[in-house]
């Protein structure tokens, strides 16, 4: 089954059971005029900016509004930054604003004395960000004080990038600019054929950006020295995303291309025909997100250029787009912010279970039974590989095998689940296979009946190994606060609390909550949004190093 197949499936079985597809739109939140500022999500809310001169805080479930801070002029293009509790933006009154992430409070404003189109970046307590007047400047992120500004001429709308001790950055002038980020010293510039709206994205020792000599470029980033080129055809605005390997840009053309981050070469391009594009893609999860001229939001397989879904607005998207938490959050000309489901996208940083979001956390643990109701239904792994064809299905008059019971028109084969990875995609089951452990499985019944499931072992979740990095343990028997867990390293035994404190495992743990409202929860002693591990609910926990054991009592 194909990627495209799948997403058809899928769409056809949230339909049937309520639940949102892939493209469907989750909630709207309208402004006083156009949002092109692209939106930062962060700690469960959303922030951008608008043409009505405000800047918003939305919670990122609901679309709530949680506070809106009015500037002198309008937010247009200059997208915001959220660091250390602070929220980073620039306006067309000459302003670049920190202000508080929590209640949108001023906290302090800069005035280089130019328009600001660009994004800032901020790093090691710094904050850069170019001008209308071609230059870029640097301010002490706590105070807003002026630390260094450098000319380049005559107007900056690319936004820097700032990473390992250097800037970079684009300028009409047709320069590619790297400057020493403590100093502002001019370290080495690259001369393109024209503009360079595009904002720079530097990876493995590279610079890869646009310019609207339409290229896109690829040059060393510590002496500027050009790698590869690739011609398109037409201006390059947008900035380039690098995953994998893989270098994801848009064109002017109606374009969105795949080149190999390495030469430069064409993996593949897909034609949307119509309109423009001039947001810059998102990839995330396998997929790439972007906004049309074609009043359509779209998303590609990340692998193949495939399109697998489009939503149709009715107006331009034209902010990038930002994608956490399973949702894709995107800003338009009709004065909204859109917040689209993402599907099997990045559900955030936390796969959960192997990247299938649609697990509901439900374990077929020690009751070997589970219910079906006529329709799609979705039912969680078992603790072990469990074959098929030992099931059976029982209708409350007679108990029948899995074969038999599919005979009888029961139920219909195959079963599917998510495998997720390259070559990944919805995989099949038949009565051969097995029921996957850490996967949830899609069943389509004709009937009501029940699943009985031989042999299950006890809950999964009692005691769980953690490797170094995030480990997906599962649920318990019922809720257990996390203060009562301990960590044991086969040597000693820790509270939370002291292996916290010993820098084994780090804060806070995270499940993923399904339903109206739901998304990611933090788990935490105080202060998260629960301090229980959940019967029936995945967890993961991120350890500093391996041959750690989670101990539940």
């Amino acid at each position: 089954m194909n990627r495209w197949s799948a997403m058809l499936l899928v769409a056809a079985i949230c339909a049937s059971m309520g639940l949102a597809a892939p493209g469907d739109l989750v909630w709207t939140y309208e402004t006083g005029d156009w949002v092109e500022s692209s939106p930062a999500v962060s700690g469960g809310y959303v922030y951008f900016g608008s043409y009505d001169d405000s800047v918003y805080c939305l919670n990122a479930d609901t679309g709530a509004l949680v506070w809106s801070y009015l500037t002198g002029g309008s937010v247009q293009y200059s997208s915001p930054v959220v660091v250390a509790g602070h929220v980073y933006i620039g306006s067309m009154d000459y302003n670049l604003y920190c202000l508080d992430a929590s209640t949108g409070a001023l906290v302090w404003s800069a005035a280089p004395g130019a328009y600001i189109e660009t994004s800032p970046a901020v790093s090691c307590g710094r904050v850069y960000f170019g001008d209308d007047v071609g230059r870029l400047s640097c301010l002490d992120a706590s105070t807003g004080d002026l630390l260094w500004s450098y000319y380049a001429g005559p107007l900056i709308f690319s936004s820097p990038t700032v990473t390992g001790g250097y800037v970079y950055f684009g300028s009409f002038d047709h320069e590619v600019y790297c400057l020493d980020a403590s100093t502002g010293a001019f370290v080495w510039s690259y001369t393109t054929g024209d503009y360079v709206y595009s904002s720079p994205a530097v990876c493995d020792g590279r610079v890869y950006i646009g310019s609207n000599d339409k290229k896109v470029y690829c040059l060393d980033a510590y002496t500027g020295a050009p790698i590869w080129s690739y011609t398109t055809t037409d201006y390059v605005y947008s900035s380039p995303a690098v995953r994998e390997g893989r270098v994801y840009v848009t064109g002017y053309d109606a374009k969105v291309y795949c080149l190999d981050a390495a030469t430069g070469a064409l993996q593949w391009s897909h034609d949307f025909l119509y309109g423009q594009i001039w947001p810059s893609p998102a990839v995330s999860g396998g997929y790439v997100y972007v906004g049309s001229s074609f009043n359509r939001f779209y998303c590609l397989d990340a692998d193949t250029g495939a399109l697998q879904w489009e939503h149709y607005m009715g107006t331009t998207p034209r902010s990038s787009p930002a994608v956490s938490g399973g949702r894709i959050y995107v800003g338009a000309r009709d004065n909204k912010v859109y917040c689209l489901e993402a599907g099997d996208g990045d559900p955030g940083q936390w796969p959960m279970f192997m990247n299938n979001r649609w697990h509901t956390g439900t374990y077929l643990s020690d009751v070997p039974s589970t219910d079906l109701a006529a329709g799609w239904n979705l039912i969680g792994d078992p603790p072990e590989l469990c074959y098929l064809s030992e099931c059976c299905l029982d209708d409350g008059v007679s108990t029948l095998t899995w074969d038999d019971a599919v005979a009888a028109g029961w139920l219909e084969a195959p079963l599917y689940w998510w495998l997720a990875g390259p070559g990944g995609g919805y995989q099949m089951l038949w009565s051969s296979d097995c029921l996957q452990r850490e996967h949830a499985h899609w069943v389509l019944a004709n009937v009501a009946c029940t699943l009985l499931i031989p042999q299950l072992p006890p809950a999964f979740g009692y005691q769980a190994d953690m490797s170094d990095g995030w480990n997906m343990v599962g649920d318990p028997e019922a809720d257990v606060p996390l203060a009562d867990c301990t960590v044991s390293d086969g040597v000693s035994i820790l509270s939370w609390a002291d292996a916290l404190s010993a820098g084994w495992i780090e804060p806070p743990v995270y499940y993923y909550q399904g339903g109206p409202g739901g998304g990611w929860r933090t788990v935490e002693t105080s202060g998260g949004d629960d301090d229980s591990l959940r019967q029936g609910r995945g967890h993961w926990v991120l350890s500093n190093q391996s041959g750690l054991t989670l101990r539940l009592p």
